[in-house]
């Protein structure tokens, strides 16, 4: 953890490179605004006017300059440079939360200038909102654009060991239509612990819930999901700082939410490893076109449950396609997917391979929300099912949800 000098250093150092380089850009913009030709811009008309004021006074009135942008953002709100030149002198005035909300005004009417981003993130490490300034330098330091990505990169160097937070909390819900079994599931996983060694290790309380509308109890019970609530705690560590991949290990009780012919209390120990990366290819929006904004993710793990005799299951899925579609009402994907399963004791229903093709949306980009729509084709590799089923295909949809807090 960086001590509170430290801190202050780096938030100052942040908030210096942040307003003197955007800063150059608006005064070099003076003559943008005069130079244009549009004939309801000339001396005599409001707008004109109070541009021609806001320059003149700017630098020696900048309360009154501040005053004139503002009517501006009322007559012409969809003008970017408006809601520009308003974050900078909100800078210079040391109004940092006006600033904040300025700078995302101008986000909206351009949504793709990762400078704008750029400077919301040192305004935010400015009132020690960290968390929220860490999001934005991490998804800008694989930025296409070498000046962004380094800044964002060194922000992020020096922020991650401040922004960790003590204790965690977070939740995890993934509804899911599954067409071969006409089947609703619905997983729910809840979290709350503690952070050690900067996030590098992790301590926790856990909640999941697994239910699903089509398992029957009985004699001769038909499962397809778990149909459990589990209750424990766990631990997990992340050996190598620069590999995405976590050892981990829950303890704790499970309850069943229908009649399997057992006992509905069993004791429920996992451990093992999992991890998950993403890759994007980030162009510039002069340069972006369907083929060239791809992106990867890869998820696996590899764990052993004492529900199941302990039995060591691995979970393999590669995802890999197009942002075909990046704007204000979201991110579109579409994508092909790998999907594997395989286990020690040879379950057939454990052991299959399984591909296909989905599409994807993220709402707004700012919703922790994704809904998936997936046409896949499945073979059980090990043997048949009881029914003599061998293969299957099968149309998934998924609102999965994740948020920290």
């Amino acid at each position: 953890m960086m001590n509170n000098s430290k801190k202050k250093l780096l938030s100052h150092t942040l908030f210096i490179l942040g307003f003197i380089l955007p800063l150059q850009h608006v005064i070099s913009a003076e003559p943008d605004f005069v130079k244009e030709g549009d004939a309801a811009y000339k001396p005599g008309h409001p707008i004109y006017d109070r541009w021609d004021k806001f320059y003149k006074i700017e630098q020696s009135q900048p309360e009154e300059a501040e005053k004139i942008l503002l009517e501006l953002t009322q007559l012409t709100p969809q003008d970017i440079k408006v809601w520009k030149s308003l974050t900078y002198l909100q800078i210079r005035l040391n109004k940092p939360n006006e600033a904040i909300q300025s700078v995302r005004k101008a986000e909206l009417l351009g949504p793709q200038d990762q400078q704008l981003k750029l400077q919301e993130a040192y305004l935010l490490n400015q009132q020690n909102r960290n968390t929220e300034a860490l999001v934005i330098f991490k998804n800008l330091s694989t930025s296409s654009d070498s000046e962004i990505s380094n800044k964002a990169q060194q922000a992020v160097q020096n922020l991650s060991g401040s922004t960790v937070k003590p204790t965690f909390k977070d939740i995890y819900f993934a509804p899911s239509y599954e067409s071969r079994y006409d089947d609703f599931i619905f997983p729910l996983k809840m979290r709350y612990g503690k952070n050690l060694e900067g996030g590098r290790a992790q301590v926790y309380g856990f909640v999941n819930l697994n239910r699903d509308t089509k398992s029957k109890g009985g004699v001769r019970p038909e499962i397809i999901d778990e149909n459990a609530v589990t209750v424990g705690v766990g631990a997990n560590y992340q050996p190598w700082q620069s590999i995405p991949i976590r050892a981990y290990l829950e303890v704790g009780g499970s309850y069943d939410l229908i009649d399997r012919n057992r006992d509905k209390f069993r004791e429920s120990v996992v451990g093992g490893v999992t991890g998950y990366q993403e890759w994007y290819a980030n162009p510039t929006i002069e340069h972006r076109t369907v083929w060239n904004d791809y992106f990867t993710d890869l998820y696996g793990n590899v764990a052993s449950y004492s529900r199941e005799d302990y039995n060591v299951i691995a979970d393999l899925r590669l995802r890999s396609g197009f942002n075909v579609y990046r704007g204000e009402a979201g991110t579109v994907q579409a994508y092909g997917k790998l999907h594997t399963l395989a286990d020690s004791k040879g379950e057939n229903y454990n052991n299959l391979f399984e591909y296909g093709v989905g599409v994807a949306w993220q709402p707004f980009n700012y919703v922790p929300v994704k809904l998936r729509v997936e046409r896949l084709y499945g073979d059980y590799f090990k043997s048949a099912l009881s029914d003599g089923t061998e293969s299957y295909n099968n149309t998934r949809t998924e609102l999965v949800f994740y948020k920290d807090f």
